[in-house]
């Protein structure tokens, strides 16, 4: 299992078929409460993974439908009568001119940009070929306001070409307009929070926002599966982003102050795969990582498996139940114990954990090279936001929140140097304080989770050595404050094991400090995120439960 070879998902198929082969009940099997009696945790492991992988591949086939409904006006259009209405884009030239299409200015017409149905193969065509599908919507319908949009234009075209192509247009393409990526390790929380704010607070930031797109999911897969090449992935992840906010530009959706889209990445399963590739290709623009403690992100994920989310939801988006609970990623090649703990929690539980457990590996890993790849995200604690953090007394609950508020407004927005208008703030701190009411009605809807099950999914942090779990904050959270800075203090003087004292955060490493180094213990000797006398990040001994 330490082999750099090993791949956990190939094994998960294998697994699959030798229990066939050594005439194991299938039957029996799928129920899982069973397969922890009688599988050891790595079969277990194995078996659950390919059942992740059957039911992500399932929603993504799923998702693609849903959009061609929706772009065929509700009709659910057989494949024949679909082949019939749509362009097929396949030769240089055309695709030239597909592209010539989009990027252009006409003077004569009004200019629209499509949107991205989906990414699939068309056996039809070729068995190896990726496609993406794109809907280009009438003008007229954009201009009526609370109208879905209807589409004149079908079109499917090879995808790397396309991306190819359409990439270095806009590399040449100048912009005002600045990106926002948005990380997520509290199961979808923060783009809940984000997107009310913003669509609540439309007239006073014009900052639209891409909600967890589901063609992100599929570019996940195909990047963990390699069926594209690394140098065609960032291609594509390229180009399709500047599509998108191309796009948004075009509908008149970004406002003249602001300039900005914000993307929210589709879930915490994806962060991982995603993040890595998209600060690489994006490193001057504005990066956001969004936490909530594991518990509560267990709870949240349980929320969407059992409620859904279709109607919150934009349709382009991934379905909250897949990305909050399978991990594109496995972390089993990095954490050999982890099938061992895991083991002893419910499928959907392990899974959620899992998928949590690697988008925060993601931002530790990338703060560890930091100075290489320039990864200096806002990193936002949820629980600052909606004024649930423990350590904060009553009294000062809407002021920290407020502030909170405040910085991360700053942030998305690059508006530090040139204060938000209190009018504004305003108008955004009441659509929060509906969003706190609406949280703590939420949370008491959440699946009880025991005190045996908290520890049990202590014990699967506990795992990843650099993890801070309960009431602790992750490396350079940016504490509520009206000097923030994105950087925390190079040294802190609370022992390990508590929460950092008031004083002790966010004072801020100005742009030419060393930046703190938050590697593992494993590989330095000295760890800068206490004081350089303890090996681990946090005291093991002090973890009696979460909140």
């Amino acid at each position: 299992m330490t082999d750099s070879s090993f791949d956990v998902d190939a094994a998960a198929y294998y697994a699959s078929i030798g229990a066939v082969l050594i005439g194991m009940s299938l039957t029996l099997l799928q129920s899982d409460a069973i397969s922890q009696k009688i599988l050891s945790p790595f079969r277990l492991y194995l078996k659950r993974r390919q059942e992740q992988l059957h039911k992500l591949d399932n929603a993504i086939a799923d998702s693609i439908l849903s959009i061609r409904t929706h772009v065929n006006e509700g009709n659910d259009f057989e494949s024949k009568v679909e082949r019939n209405v749509t362009d097929f884009v396949l030769e240089e030239d055309q695709i030239k001119q597909l592209v010539s299409d989009i990027c252009e200015k006409k003077n004569d017409t009004v200019e629209v940009a499509p949107i991205i149905v989906g990414i699939s193969k068309d056996l039809t065509i070729a068995k190896v070929q990726w496609y993406t599908y794109l809907a280009f919507p009438e003008s007229k319908s954009l201009q009526i306001d609370g109208v879905s949009p209807r589409y004149c234009r079908r079109v499917q075209v090879p995808l790397v070409e396309f991306c190819k192509e359409l990439g270095s247009v806009f590399q040449s393409m100048l912009t005002s307009n600045a990106m926002c990526f948005v990380a997520d390790a509290s199961s979808s929380l923060s783009s809940h929070v984000f997107a009310t704010l913003f669509t609540k607070c439309q007239s006073e930031f014009e900052i639209p926002i891409i909600q967890e797109p589901a063609w992100m999911v599929t570019m996940a897969l195909l990047i963990r599966r390699k069926a594209i090449s690394m140098e065609d992935a960032e291609c594509i992840l390229f180009a399709l982003c500047r599509l998108e906010a191309y796009r948004l530009q075009l509908e008149h959706k970004i406002g003249i102050h602001h300039k900005t889209v914000v993307f929210h990445l589709p879930g915490q399963g994806c962060t991982k795969i995603l993040l890595p590739i998209l600060q690489k290709l994006f490193p001057c623009e504005r990066h956001v990582f969004a936490y909530d403690g594991c518990v509560a992100s267990v709870q949240r994920g349980l929320m969407h498996l059992k409620c859904g989310d279709a109607a919150e939801l934009p349709v382009m988006a991934m379905s909250r139940s897949i990305t909050t609970t399978i991990p594109i990623i496995p972390m089993m090649k990095d954490l050999n114990a982890l099938p061992e703990v895991l083991a002893k929690l419910p499928h959907r539980v392990a899974g959620i954990v899992e998928a949590w457990i690697s988008s925060v590996d993601a931002l530790i890993a990338l703060k560890e090279n930091e100075r290489k790849n320039m990864y200096t995200p806002f990193v936002c604690r949820m629980e600052y936001l909606l004024g649930e953090d423990p350590k904060m007394e009553k009294d000062g609950v809407d002021e920290r929140s407020r502030l909170a508020l405040t910085n991360i407004l700053q942030y998305i927005t690059g508006s530090r140097s040139r204060p938000l208008d209190e009018t504004i703030l305003d108008a955004a701190q009441s659509v929060l304080v509906d969003l706190r009411t609406e949280y703590r009605s939420e949370t008491k809807k959440y699946s009880k989770i025991d005190q045996k099950m908290r520890t049990e999914i202590e014990d699967c942090a506990f795992v990843h050595r650099m993890i801070l779990l309960g009431d602790k904050t992750l490396p350079d959270t940016v504490a509520p404050k009206k000097e923030w800075s994105l950087k925390a203090a190079k040294k802190l003087t609370s022992c390990a094991c508590c929460f950092p004292g008031e004083d002790e955060e966010e004072e801020g490493s100005e742009a030419g400090d060393e930046p703190a180094s938050f590697t593992s213990s494993f590989g330095n000797e000295k760890n800068n995120f206490v004081d350089g006398k303890m090996k681990f990040a946090f005291d093991p001994t002090a973890f009696t439960g979460m909140k």
